[in-house]
Protein backbone atom coordinates (compact mmCIF):
# COMPACT_ATOMS: atom_id res chain seq x y z
CA UNK A 1 0.00 0.00 0.00
CA UNK A 2 1.44 3.54 -1.06
CA UNK A 3 2.07 5.32 2.09
CA UNK A 4 -0.42 8.65 2.13
CA UNK A 5 0.20 9.53 5.85
CA UNK A 6 3.35 9.30 8.88
CA UNK A 7 3.29 10.74 11.95
CA UNK A 8 6.97 12.52 13.67
CA UNK A 9 8.05 9.11 15.58
CA UNK A 10 8.45 7.31 12.30
CA UNK A 11 11.15 9.59 11.02
CA UNK A 12 13.93 7.35 12.24
CA UNK A 13 12.39 4.35 10.58
CA UNK A 14 11.77 5.66 7.77
CA UNK A 15 15.26 7.43 6.81
CA UNK A 16 16.96 4.22 8.07
CA UNK A 17 14.63 2.32 5.94
CA UNK A 18 14.85 4.68 2.79
CA UNK A 19 19.07 4.95 3.14
CA UNK A 20 19.18 0.81 3.38
CA UNK A 21 17.62 0.84 0.12
CA UNK A 22 18.48 3.19 -1.98
CA UNK A 23 22.23 4.30 -0.44
CA UNK A 24 22.86 7.48 1.21
CA UNK A 25 25.55 8.37 -1.28
CA UNK A 26 23.28 8.98 -3.66
CA UNK A 27 21.80 12.56 -2.23
CA UNK A 28 25.30 13.28 -0.45
CA UNK A 29 26.98 12.87 -3.85
CA UNK A 30 24.38 15.59 -5.20
CA UNK A 31 24.55 17.78 -2.80
CA UNK A 32 28.27 17.75 -3.16
CA UNK A 33 27.69 18.63 -6.96
CA UNK A 34 25.77 21.54 -6.29
CA UNK A 35 27.75 22.80 -3.47
CA UNK A 36 31.01 22.72 -6.37
CA UNK A 37 28.84 24.93 -8.53
CA UNK A 38 27.51 27.24 -5.63
CA UNK A 39 31.09 27.75 -4.93
CA UNK A 40 31.84 29.13 -8.50
CA UNK A 41 29.17 31.08 -8.81
CA UNK A 42 27.20 32.22 -5.42
CA UNK A 43 24.56 33.56 -7.90
CA UNK A 44 23.67 29.55 -8.62
CA UNK A 45 23.03 29.15 -4.15
CA UNK A 46 19.52 30.06 -3.81
CA UNK A 47 18.67 28.51 -7.17
CA UNK A 48 20.13 24.73 -6.67
CA UNK A 49 19.35 24.64 -3.58
CA UNK A 50 15.79 24.71 -4.19
CA UNK A 51 16.19 22.48 -7.62
CA UNK A 52 17.45 19.46 -5.30
CA UNK A 53 15.68 20.83 -1.89
CA UNK A 54 15.36 16.64 -1.28
CA UNK A 55 18.65 15.99 -1.39
CA UNK A 56 19.19 18.68 0.75
CA UNK A 57 16.95 17.29 3.13
CA UNK A 58 17.82 13.87 2.83
CA UNK A 59 21.70 14.57 3.14
CA UNK A 60 20.60 16.93 6.23
CA UNK A 61 19.22 13.48 8.09
CA UNK A 62 22.09 11.99 7.39
CA UNK A 63 24.72 14.39 8.77
CA UNK A 64 22.63 13.58 11.87
CA UNK A 65 22.44 10.13 11.67
CA UNK A 66 26.67 10.13 11.35
CA UNK A 67 26.46 12.14 14.57
CA UNK A 68 23.77 10.56 16.98
CA UNK A 69 23.53 7.09 15.29
CA UNK A 70 19.75 7.82 14.33
CA UNK A 71 17.55 11.21 13.78
CA UNK A 72 17.31 12.82 17.14
CA UNK A 73 13.94 13.29 18.53
CA UNK A 74 14.02 17.30 17.86
CA UNK A 75 15.12 16.58 14.42
CA UNK A 76 11.56 14.74 13.57
CA UNK A 77 9.63 17.83 14.03
CA UNK A 78 11.87 20.36 11.63
CA UNK A 79 9.00 21.14 8.83
CA UNK A 80 12.23 21.76 6.64
CA UNK A 81 12.64 18.04 6.04
CA UNK A 82 8.86 17.12 5.70
CA UNK A 83 9.03 17.10 1.91
CA UNK A 84 11.76 14.64 2.11
CA UNK A 85 10.22 12.32 4.23
CA UNK A 86 7.02 12.52 2.81
CA UNK A 87 9.59 11.06 -0.67
CA UNK A 88 10.88 8.42 1.36
CA UNK A 89 7.69 7.17 2.79
CA UNK A 90 6.15 7.10 -0.80
CA UNK A 91 9.22 5.49 -2.45
CA UNK A 92 8.93 2.66 0.12
CA UNK A 93 5.22 2.27 -0.07
CA UNK A 94 6.64 2.20 -3.91
CA UNK A 95 8.78 -1.10 -2.66
CA UNK A 96 6.67 -2.89 -0.78
CA UNK A 97 4.24 -3.22 -3.73
CA UNK A 98 7.11 -4.36 -6.30
CA UNK A 99 8.42 -7.70 -7.31
CA UNK A 100 12.03 -8.31 -6.55
CA UNK A 101 12.55 -7.71 -10.19
CA UNK A 102 10.23 -4.21 -10.09
CA UNK A 103 12.42 -3.22 -7.15
CA UNK A 104 15.54 -3.28 -8.65
CA UNK A 105 13.87 -1.43 -11.52
CA UNK A 106 12.48 1.39 -9.38
CA UNK A 107 15.81 1.64 -6.89
CA UNK A 108 17.32 2.31 -10.23
CA UNK A 109 15.12 5.16 -11.28
CA UNK A 110 15.38 6.71 -7.69
CA UNK A 111 19.13 6.90 -7.67
CA UNK A 112 19.18 8.34 -11.41
CA UNK A 113 16.30 11.10 -9.98
CA UNK A 114 19.14 12.25 -7.41
CA UNK A 115 21.19 12.89 -10.78
CA UNK A 116 19.42 16.02 -11.91
CA UNK A 117 17.03 18.06 -11.04
CA UNK A 118 14.29 17.09 -14.17
CA UNK A 119 14.67 13.69 -13.12
CA UNK A 120 13.56 14.14 -9.44
CA UNK A 121 10.74 16.39 -10.66
CA UNK A 122 9.59 13.69 -12.17
CA UNK A 123 9.42 11.04 -10.01
CA UNK A 124 7.87 12.92 -7.14
CA UNK A 125 4.97 14.32 -10.04
CA UNK A 126 4.40 10.80 -10.33
CA UNK A 127 4.60 9.80 -6.77
CA UNK A 128 1.99 13.02 -6.30
CA UNK A 129 -0.05 11.82 -8.77
CA UNK A 130 -0.21 7.89 -7.78
CA UNK A 131 -1.07 9.16 -4.08
CA UNK A 132 -3.76 11.75 -5.22
CA UNK A 133 -5.84 8.76 -6.18
CA UNK A 134 -5.02 6.13 -3.68
CA UNK A 135 -5.89 8.61 -1.12
CA UNK A 136 -9.52 8.01 -2.36
CA UNK A 137 -9.06 4.69 -2.22
CA UNK A 138 -8.47 3.70 -5.86
CA UNK A 139 -5.32 1.01 -6.60
CA UNK A 140 -3.02 2.17 -8.63
CA UNK A 141 -0.21 -0.01 -10.78
CA UNK A 142 3.50 1.20 -10.77
CA UNK A 143 3.50 0.74 -14.55
CA UNK A 144 7.27 1.61 -15.43
CA UNK A 145 8.22 -0.41 -12.41
CA UNK A 146 6.29 -3.35 -14.39
CA UNK A 147 8.59 -2.57 -18.21
CA UNK A 148 5.21 -2.78 -19.82
CA UNK A 149 4.23 -0.06 -21.08
CA UNK A 150 5.16 3.86 -21.77
CA UNK A 151 2.74 5.87 -19.72
CA UNK A 152 3.13 5.98 -15.88
CA UNK A 153 0.55 4.59 -14.25
CA UNK A 154 -2.89 2.75 -14.33
CA UNK A 155 -5.37 3.11 -11.59
CA UNK A 156 -6.73 -0.60 -12.04
CA UNK A 157 -10.08 0.25 -10.30
CA UNK A 158 -11.75 2.77 -12.55
CA UNK A 159 -13.83 2.84 -15.53
CA UNK A 160 -14.12 -0.67 -17.23
CA UNK A 161 -10.39 -1.74 -17.57
CA UNK A 162 -8.55 1.03 -15.75
CA UNK A 163 -7.38 4.60 -16.37
CA UNK A 164 -4.16 5.15 -18.23
CA UNK A 165 -2.45 8.36 -16.46
CA UNK A 166 1.06 9.90 -18.05
CA UNK A 167 2.28 12.26 -16.15
CA UNK A 168 4.21 15.50 -17.33
CA UNK A 169 6.61 17.52 -15.09
CA UNK A 170 7.31 21.00 -17.33
CA UNK A 171 10.09 22.53 -16.01
CA UNK A 172 10.01 26.63 -15.35
CA UNK A 173 12.41 26.96 -18.11
CA UNK A 174 9.82 25.05 -21.03
CA UNK A 175 9.10 27.58 -23.70
CA UNK A 176 11.30 30.85 -22.15
CA UNK A 177 13.92 32.45 -24.48
CA UNK A 178 16.28 32.97 -21.90
CA UNK A 179 16.62 29.55 -19.02
CA UNK A 180 17.39 30.67 -15.69
CA UNK A 181 20.65 28.45 -15.28
CA UNK A 182 21.59 30.57 -18.27
CA UNK A 183 21.76 33.99 -16.55
CA UNK A 184 22.38 33.41 -13.69
CA UNK A 185 25.67 32.00 -14.92
CA UNK A 186 26.32 35.09 -17.15
CA UNK A 187 25.68 37.29 -14.02
CA UNK A 188 28.05 34.94 -12.40
CA UNK A 189 31.00 35.72 -14.86
CA UNK A 190 29.94 39.68 -14.58
CA UNK A 191 30.15 39.82 -11.04
CA UNK A 192 33.63 38.65 -11.35
CA UNK A 193 34.50 41.89 -12.53
CA UNK A 194 32.31 43.98 -10.71
CA UNK A 195 33.02 42.63 -7.21
CA UNK A 196 35.30 45.02 -6.13
CA UNK A 197 33.52 47.86 -7.29
CA UNK A 198 30.19 46.75 -5.82
CA UNK A 199 31.21 46.26 -2.36
CA UNK A 200 30.77 50.37 -2.18
CA UNK A 201 27.12 50.80 -3.25
CA UNK A 202 24.99 52.33 -0.92
CA UNK A 203 21.82 52.20 -3.27
CA UNK A 204 20.17 50.31 -5.14
CA UNK A 205 21.01 49.60 -8.97
CA UNK A 206 18.87 47.59 -11.24
CA UNK A 207 21.20 46.03 -14.50
CA UNK A 208 18.12 45.28 -16.84
CA UNK A 209 19.87 43.66 -19.99
CA UNK A 210 17.59 42.93 -22.93
CA UNK A 211 18.91 40.30 -25.77
CA UNK A 212 17.72 40.11 -29.73
CA UNK A 213 16.74 36.15 -28.86
CA UNK A 214 18.71 34.51 -26.79
CA UNK A 215 21.84 34.42 -25.06
CA UNK A 216 25.04 33.88 -27.76
CA UNK A 217 26.14 30.21 -27.68
CA UNK A 218 29.10 30.89 -28.61
CA UNK A 219 31.43 31.19 -25.46
CA UNK A 220 33.75 33.74 -27.24
CA UNK A 221 30.66 35.72 -28.16
CA UNK A 222 29.50 34.93 -24.65
CA UNK A 223 32.50 36.56 -23.14
CA UNK A 224 32.49 39.84 -25.41
CA UNK A 225 29.62 40.60 -23.92
CA UNK A 226 30.11 39.83 -20.66
CA UNK A 227 33.40 42.54 -20.99
CA UNK A 228 30.91 45.16 -22.75
CA UNK A 229 28.07 44.87 -19.60
CA UNK A 230 30.77 44.80 -17.40
CA UNK A 231 32.21 48.08 -18.76
CA UNK A 232 28.66 50.28 -18.79
CA UNK A 233 27.87 48.84 -15.66
CA UNK A 234 31.49 50.25 -14.44
CA UNK A 235 30.37 53.66 -15.86
CA UNK A 236 26.86 53.59 -14.50
CA UNK A 237 25.27 54.38 -17.63
CA UNK A 238 23.06 52.14 -20.01
CA UNK A 239 23.81 51.44 -23.92
CA UNK A 240 23.30 50.03 -27.27
CA UNK A 241 25.47 47.03 -27.09
CA UNK A 242 27.56 45.60 -30.08
CA UNK A 243 24.88 42.83 -30.88
CA UNK A 244 21.98 44.32 -30.22
CA UNK A 245 21.20 43.97 -26.47
CA UNK A 246 20.13 46.87 -24.74
CA UNK A 247 21.60 47.44 -21.55
CA UNK A 248 19.46 49.58 -18.59
CA UNK A 249 20.81 50.60 -15.79
CA UNK A 250 18.78 52.50 -13.27
CA UNK A 251 19.36 53.43 -9.81
CA UNK A 252 15.88 52.19 -6.74
CA UNK A 253 14.82 52.29 -3.19
CA UNK A 254 17.05 48.73 -2.10
CA UNK A 255 14.44 48.73 1.30
CA UNK A 256 11.61 47.95 -0.90
CA UNK A 257 13.13 45.04 -2.02
CA UNK A 258 14.77 44.08 0.83
CA UNK A 259 11.88 43.84 2.74
CA UNK A 260 10.25 41.13 0.89
CA UNK A 261 13.69 39.09 0.81
CA UNK A 262 12.82 35.61 2.31
CA UNK A 263 8.95 36.28 2.16
CA UNK A 264 6.38 35.27 0.31
CA UNK A 265 7.37 34.52 -3.23
CA UNK A 266 4.89 36.45 -5.34
CA UNK A 267 5.40 39.73 -3.06
CA UNK A 268 9.55 39.51 -3.75
CA UNK A 269 8.90 38.97 -7.42
CA UNK A 270 6.82 41.92 -7.33
CA UNK A 271 9.17 43.89 -5.72
CA UNK A 272 11.71 43.27 -8.22
CA UNK A 273 9.48 44.02 -10.90
CA UNK A 274 8.58 47.68 -9.42
CA UNK A 275 12.69 47.53 -8.85
CA UNK A 276 14.20 46.75 -12.35
CA UNK A 277 10.49 48.12 -14.32
CA UNK A 278 10.30 44.45 -16.27
CA UNK A 279 7.75 41.71 -15.92
CA UNK A 280 8.65 38.54 -14.23
CA UNK A 281 11.75 38.11 -15.64
CA UNK A 282 15.17 35.98 -14.90
CA UNK A 283 16.71 38.04 -12.10
CA UNK A 284 19.45 37.52 -9.26
CA UNK A 285 20.36 40.04 -6.19
CA UNK A 286 23.00 40.87 -4.49
CA UNK A 287 23.02 43.03 -1.00
CA UNK A 288 26.70 44.49 -0.45
CA UNK A 289 28.59 45.43 2.67
CA UNK A 290 27.58 48.95 2.26
CA UNK A 291 23.73 48.86 2.53
CA UNK A 292 22.63 48.61 -1.60
CA UNK A 293 21.52 46.26 -3.57
CA UNK A 294 22.35 44.90 -7.25
CA UNK A 295 19.35 43.69 -8.85
CA UNK A 296 20.29 41.88 -12.40
CA UNK A 297 17.99 40.80 -14.49
CA UNK A 298 18.20 39.39 -18.11
CA UNK A 299 15.28 38.99 -21.15
CA UNK A 300 15.02 38.98 -24.55
CA UNK A 301 13.59 41.08 -26.86
CA UNK A 302 10.99 38.36 -28.24
CA UNK A 303 7.79 36.59 -26.04
CA UNK A 304 8.34 33.67 -24.67
CA UNK A 305 5.56 31.06 -25.51
CA UNK A 306 5.58 28.82 -22.60
CA UNK A 307 1.80 27.55 -23.17
CA UNK A 308 2.38 26.74 -26.79
CA UNK A 309 5.06 24.34 -25.60
CA UNK A 310 3.40 22.73 -22.99
CA UNK A 311 0.89 22.12 -25.43
CA UNK A 312 3.14 20.79 -28.01
CA UNK A 313 4.43 18.38 -25.34
CA UNK A 314 0.66 16.85 -24.80
CA UNK A 315 0.28 16.24 -28.13
CA UNK A 316 3.34 14.47 -29.28
CA UNK A 317 2.59 12.10 -26.12
CA UNK A 318 -0.88 11.74 -27.03
CA UNK A 319 -0.50 9.16 -29.65
CA UNK A 320 2.28 7.30 -28.77
CA UNK A 321 2.46 6.82 -24.72
CA UNK A 322 -0.92 5.36 -24.40
CA UNK A 323 -2.48 1.83 -25.52
CA UNK A 324 -5.08 3.37 -26.88
CA UNK A 325 -7.82 0.88 -25.27
CA UNK A 326 -8.58 3.00 -22.28
CA UNK A 327 -9.62 6.49 -20.85
CA UNK A 328 -6.05 8.33 -20.74
CA UNK A 329 -5.36 11.56 -18.74
CA UNK A 330 -2.40 13.74 -18.60
CA UNK A 331 -1.01 15.09 -14.88
CA UNK A 332 1.15 17.80 -15.54
CA UNK A 333 3.03 19.65 -13.09
CA UNK A 334 3.84 23.82 -13.94
CA UNK A 335 6.87 23.73 -11.63
CA UNK A 336 6.84 27.72 -12.43
CA UNK A 337 3.49 28.11 -10.51
CA UNK A 338 2.92 27.91 -7.30
CA UNK A 339 -0.31 26.58 -5.48
CA UNK A 340 -1.90 30.06 -5.18
CA UNK A 341 -0.72 31.16 -8.70
CA UNK A 342 -2.53 28.59 -9.90
CA UNK A 343 -5.32 28.75 -7.65
CA UNK A 344 -5.55 32.51 -9.25
CA UNK A 345 -6.06 31.07 -12.63
CA UNK A 346 -8.92 28.69 -11.14
CA UNK A 347 -10.84 31.77 -10.08
CA UNK A 348 -10.65 33.62 -13.19
CA UNK A 349 -11.89 30.69 -15.06
CA UNK A 350 -14.73 30.09 -12.68
CA UNK A 351 -16.05 33.57 -13.43
CA UNK A 352 -17.87 34.38 -16.28
CA UNK A 353 -17.65 38.02 -16.38
CA UNK A 354 -13.98 37.40 -16.58
CA UNK A 355 -11.73 36.46 -20.20
CA UNK A 356 -10.94 32.69 -19.56
CA UNK A 357 -7.07 32.36 -19.10
CA UNK A 358 -4.33 31.47 -22.01
CA UNK A 359 -4.15 28.24 -20.10
CA UNK A 360 -8.26 27.37 -20.09
CA UNK A 361 -8.00 28.52 -23.81
CA UNK A 362 -5.28 26.24 -24.66
CA UNK A 363 -6.49 22.95 -23.33
CA UNK A 364 -9.92 23.56 -24.49
CA UNK A 365 -8.40 23.64 -28.12
CA UNK A 366 -5.70 21.00 -26.90
CA UNK A 367 -8.76 18.21 -26.01
CA UNK A 368 -10.67 19.23 -28.66
CA UNK A 369 -8.17 18.07 -30.69
CA UNK A 370 -6.22 15.06 -29.20
CA UNK A 371 -7.02 11.59 -29.86
CA UNK A 372 -10.34 9.68 -28.83
CA UNK A 373 -8.47 7.52 -25.60
CA UNK A 374 -7.63 10.96 -23.76
CA UNK A 375 -10.57 11.89 -21.83
CA UNK A 376 -8.92 14.57 -19.34
CA UNK A 377 -5.97 16.81 -18.14
CA UNK A 378 -4.71 18.03 -14.65
CA UNK A 379 -2.77 20.35 -13.91
CA UNK A 380 -0.52 20.68 -10.86
CA UNK A 381 1.52 23.30 -8.85
CA UNK A 382 4.88 23.58 -7.48
CA UNK A 383 4.58 21.11 -4.23
CA UNK A 384 4.54 22.92 -1.01
CA UNK A 385 4.21 23.08 2.93
CA UNK A 386 0.40 23.07 3.68
CA UNK A 387 -0.49 23.14 7.53
CA UNK A 388 -4.21 21.63 7.78
CA UNK A 389 -5.66 20.35 11.28
CA UNK A 390 -4.91 18.95 14.45
CA UNK A 391 -1.11 19.89 13.83
CA UNK A 392 -0.82 17.89 10.52
CA UNK A 393 0.97 19.09 7.34
CA UNK A 394 0.40 18.31 3.83
CA UNK A 395 3.13 17.90 1.62
CA UNK A 396 1.26 18.63 -1.88
CA UNK A 397 -0.13 21.27 -4.24
CA UNK A 398 -3.01 22.67 -5.99
CA UNK A 399 -4.60 20.89 -8.88
CA UNK A 400 -6.88 22.39 -11.75
CA UNK A 401 -8.74 19.92 -14.01
CA UNK A 402 -9.96 19.73 -17.39
CA UNK A 403 -12.18 17.02 -18.58
CA UNK A 404 -13.48 15.34 -22.06
CA UNK A 405 -16.53 13.66 -20.92
CA UNK A 406 -17.71 13.22 -24.49
CA UNK A 407 -14.69 10.73 -25.16
CA UNK A 408 -15.87 7.38 -26.09
CA UNK A 409 -13.58 6.30 -23.61
CA UNK A 410 -15.15 8.18 -20.95
CA UNK A 411 -16.32 7.16 -17.72
CA UNK A 412 -18.38 8.58 -14.84
CA UNK A 413 -15.83 6.93 -12.10
CA UNK A 414 -12.83 9.27 -13.50
CA UNK A 415 -14.78 12.36 -12.15
CA UNK A 416 -15.31 11.17 -8.15
CA UNK A 417 -11.07 11.24 -7.04
CA UNK A 418 -10.98 14.32 -9.21
CA UNK A 419 -13.26 16.02 -7.22
CA UNK A 420 -11.75 18.43 -4.33
CA UNK A 421 -8.46 18.49 -6.18
CA UNK A 422 -8.68 22.24 -6.95
CA UNK A 423 -10.90 23.16 -9.90
CA UNK A 424 -13.32 21.60 -12.52
CA UNK A 425 -13.94 22.28 -16.46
Amino acid sequence: MLATEMTTAQVPTIYRRLATAIGPEYWQGAVARQETAIRSNHFLGAYLRSEYAIAYQLEKLRVLVAAHGSVPLQACNDRSIFPALGFAAQVLGVLNQCTNKQARTFIRRVRTAFSSAENMHGLRLELQAATHFTRRGKHVSWHRASNCGTFDLLVDDLGTSGLEIECKSISDNKGRRIHRMDALNFWGEVWKDISTVAQHLHTGMAVVLTVPYRLPADNELRAALVREVVSQIVAGTGAKLCDGSDLRVQNFDPDQLKSTVGGDRQAMRSAVDVATGTTNREAALYGTPGGGLLAFVMQSAVEDDVLDQVFATLNDSASRQFTGRRGALFWVALQGLDAKQLMSVHEQDSDPDQRPTGLRLGVSNFLMNAPAHIVGVVFGSRSGLHPTIHGHTDTGGTTNFFLKEQSPYWHESFLEPLRGSGGTA
